[in-house]
């Protein structure tokens, strides 16, 4: 039998992805009695890359070097996008706030003022992001131009090749070269939380220095596959230049991702800094809502938790993360069972053309809500009061194709939270 335990709190997070972890860290810095619920398994698939928007409009496929001129486009051709119900101020306000957020947690990024970076992936790609780790700078397309790089992998990691790399940006850096180093009494296949491990050993990096810089010769730059140690990743890569005597980067590549597990760790330390109660890997269920008050349980193998809470940020995801569920006809919310914005027929979700200009219609539904992000019914009234919804969840929110995901997570989580904040503190 589970026990039992009674929780009240300010604010129930239900979600821990990256919009339930930029909600909870906003929540405790306002000193807001938090409990979130959930699983963060799904950090693992982000690349550690913060995008705002990379990719506008999407049927031109046209890249975005400057996000605030392509913003107004956006704002202008779809009113119901997450971005259209905020100002750039705020918008900007809320990727500023995890900016140092991040980098008080030791996991250093960097952003540049009204453009994109453009940085290389495992793919041998340049992907538009606006926020990027530390790590990686050395590693954007204006910094590899002409450059004589040194690409570097492992023997037995798969899903990254540093000869792929070099053979796709052999336009851009034609004196680019491969390296593979096998790594002695190891055998078959290497994970990335292995070579994590290894690059955080002094003995590792003294061998794979020693190999490196007997290939260094008339070489600018040095990239690794972003797996330079779980923690302190930038002090590692720090030390790498210094032990080689060259500049180097990382390349973010293929899940599961270091990056990501960079963000947990990142978030899990502020949150411990500041007392959040973590209900991991709980299924949420609704059961009343009175006098202004959610009463919810957390239900995992162990125990059931009560929670009385005066709000509560919905950041369940999509249909990955269970936030909507797909039946046959018709798509639902799984914990509040909030109208959805879809299709209205089944076969309209999908375009037979797979890679139709305009995207497939299901990629659009998910919760509608107001401009402070409460989730609403057809006539824009709020459900409740002091729900609110953040992240991928949001409908009109085709994050993939317009390269937004993080970027919308995160101004979605701290615009509800100074909402709800807000209407607390002035005991509404």
């Amino acid at each position: 039998m589970n026990n039992q335990e009674q929780i009240n709190c300010d604010l129930l997070v239900i979600g821990r992805g990256f919009a339930g972890m930029v909600a909870v860290d906003r929540a405790s810095a306002l000193g807001l009695k938090t409990v979130q619920a959930g699983s963060s398994s799904s950090l693992f698939l982000d690349s550690g890359l913060i995008d705002l928007l990379g990719v506008y409009p999407v049927n031109k496929l046209r890249i975005v070097k400057d996000p605030e001129v392509s913003l107004a486009m956006l704002k202008t051709d779809i009113p119901d996008h997450p971005y259209s119900k905020i100002s750039n101020k705020k918008l900007f306000e809320s990727l500023y706030f995890l900016f140092d957020s991040l980098n008080d947690a030791d996991l250093a990024y960097e952003y540049q003022k009204g453009e994109n970076f453009f940085i290389l992936t495992a793919a041998g790609t340049f992907k538009p992001s606006f926020m990027v780790p530390k790590t990686c700078l050395n590693g954007c397309a204006k910094n590899l131009n002409n450059k004589r790089v040194l690409f570097v992998d492992f023997k037995g990691l798969k899903g990254y090749s540093a000869r792929q790399i070099s053979n796709v940006v052999h336009k851009l850096c034609p004196r680019s070269s491969a390296l593979t180093i096998e790594v002695p009494g190891r055998s078959g296949d290497m994970t990335p939380m292995m070579l994590a491990g290894l690059f955080e050993d002094d003995q590792f990096l003294a061998m794979i220095t020693k190999i490196i810089r007997s290939k260094i010769d008339n070489i600018d730059l040095v990239g690794f596959p972003a797996m330079c140690g779980i923690n302190n990743s930038l002090e590692i890569v720090e030390q790498i230049e210094k032990m080689i005597g060259c500049a180097c980067f990382e390349i973010p590549g293929l899940p599961p991702s270091i990056p990501g597990l960079r963000f947990k760790n990142a978030f899990e330390k502020k949150m411990s800094q500041n007392n959040v109660t973590v209900l991991n890997k709980a299924k949420m269920r609704f059961d009343s809502f009175k006098d202004h008050t959610f009463f919810m349980t957390a239900v995992n193998r162990n125990m059931n938790t009560s929670i009385q809470a005066k709000g509560v940020i919905l950041a369940t995801g999509r249909f990955q993360g269970g936030g909507l569920h797909a039946k046959r006809g018709l798509i639902q919310e799984s914990i509040f069972h909030l109208p959805v914005y879809q299709p209205e027929r089944r076969n309209q979700w999908y375009d037979l053309n797979f890679f139709h200009p305009d995207g497939h219609a299901v990629n659009q539904a998910g919760i509608e809500t107001n401009e402070m992000f409460q989730p609403v019914d057809k006539k824009n009234i709020p459900e409740y009061d002091n729900l609110y919804a953040a992240g991928s969840i949001l409908a009109c929110n085709d994050w993939v194709r317009l390269k937004s995901g993080s970027g919308v997570s995160c101004v979605s989580a701290v615009t509800a939270v100074d909402h709800f904040y807000a209407r607390l503190k002035g005991g509404q």
